[in-house]
C-alpha cells in the first residue's frame, strides 16, 4: 500500500470548476498494480475478453501495415495512443467493484452510455492523435532515412545500427516522446473519469493535466511502468498483452480514484 498519506492539492489559479487532486507517494505505481492485478482476477472472462479483443485490435493493426516501412513504427504508437479509449470497459468493472454493484461483461460494455458526448469527443481526440502521429512519422522518416528500401523490421534494426541514421532516431523519438507526453498528460485521468463520473470533455481533461502537474515524479514513474509492460506485451507478439492491458486497464481506474477527489 501507499505509505504517503494522499494530500489534497490547491486548485490551480482558472481552474477552480475542476475537481480538487490529490498528492500521492511516489510508489503509488505499485499499489494500483496490485489492486488492478486484484480486479483482473475477480471476473477473468470479463477482463480477458477485453484483453484479448485489445490484442486482435493491435494485430490486425500491425498486420495492415506490416508492409509499410513508413507506417509500421508509428501504427505501434499509435496503438498506444488509442488504448485508454479501448480499455473503457475494464474501468467500468472496477467502479463497479469499488461501489459494490453488479458488474458483468455487458454492464461494462454499455459504460458509454452515462457520458456519451464526453467519450465520443475523447475517441475523436485519440483518433486525431493516432493520425497526427502517422502523418508525422511518415514525414520524418521520408526526410531522413537514406537507406535502401527495407521489410519494416530490417528497416528498424537498420535505423538502430547504423550511425547513418541516427538523426533520423533522435528525431523520431523526440517528436513521438514529446507527443506521447502530451497524450499521457491528457488521459492519464480523463478517461477513467469519464466513465466514472458525468463531467463534459474539458474537464476531464483539464483535471487530468492538473494531476500530472501536481504529481510529475509519481507518474511519471507511472508512465514508464506502462511503457515497461506494454513493451513486454509487444515482445510477446501481443500474447502478453491478453493479461497486461485488462490489467493496466483495471490499476489505471484507481490511479484515477486516488488522484482525484470524489
Amino acid at each position: 500500500m501507499n505509505d504517503n498519506p494522499a494530500v489534497p492539492s490547491a486548485p490551480a489559479a482558472g481552474s477552480m470548476t475542476l475537481p480538487r487532486v490529490r498528492r500521492i507517494g511516489f510508489g503509488a505505481p505499485l499499489d494500483w498494480l496490485r489492486r488492478g492485478w486484484k480486479d483482473l482476477w475477480r471476473q477473468p472472462a470479463a477482463s480477458l475478453f477485453y484483453g484479448i479483443a485489445i490484442a486482435v485490435t493491435g494485430a490486425v493493426i500491425l498486420g495492415v501495415t506490416a508492409r509499410f516501412p513508413y507506417l509500421f513504427a508509428a501504427a505501434i504508437t499509435g496503438f498506444l495512443l488509442v488504448a485508454p479509449m479501448l480499455a473503457a470497459g475494464l474501468y467500468e468493472l472496477s467502479r463497479r467493484y469499488l461501489a459494490r454493484e453488479p458488474a458483468s461483461l455487458v454492464d461494462s460494455m454499455l459504460a458509454w452510455r452515462r457520458n456519451p458526448s464526453a467519450l465520443v469527443g475523447f475517441a475523436l481526440l485519440s483518433i486525431l492523435a493516432g493520425t497526427a502521429w502517422q502523418v508525422v512519422s511518415v514525414v520524418i522518416v521520408a526526410l531522413f532515412y537514406k537507406g535502401p528500401a527495407l521489410t519494416p523490421m530490417a528497416m528498424v534494426i537498420e535505423v538502430l545500427i547504423n550511425p547513418q541514421h541516427y538523426l533520423l532516431f533522435f528525431i523520431y523519438m523526440c517528436a513521438g516522446g514529446c507527443l506521447a507526453a502530451l497524450v499521457f498528460a491528457v488521459s492519464v485521468v480523463s478517461m477513467p473519469m469519464l466513465i466514472d463520473r458525468r463531467c463534459d470533455l474539458l474537464t476531464a481533461l483539464g483535471t487530468s493535466v492538473n494531476a500530472v502537474a501536481e504529481n510529475p515524479l509519481p507518474l511519471a514513474f507511472w508512465a514508464f511502468v506502462l511503457m515497461l509492460l506494454t513493451g513486454l506485451g509487444f515482445a510477446t507478439l501481443l500474447l502478453g498483452m491478453i493479461v497486461i492491458l485488462p490489467l493496466l486497464g483495471h490499476a489505471s481506474f484507481h490511479a484515477y480514484k486516488d488522484l482525484v477527489e470524489s
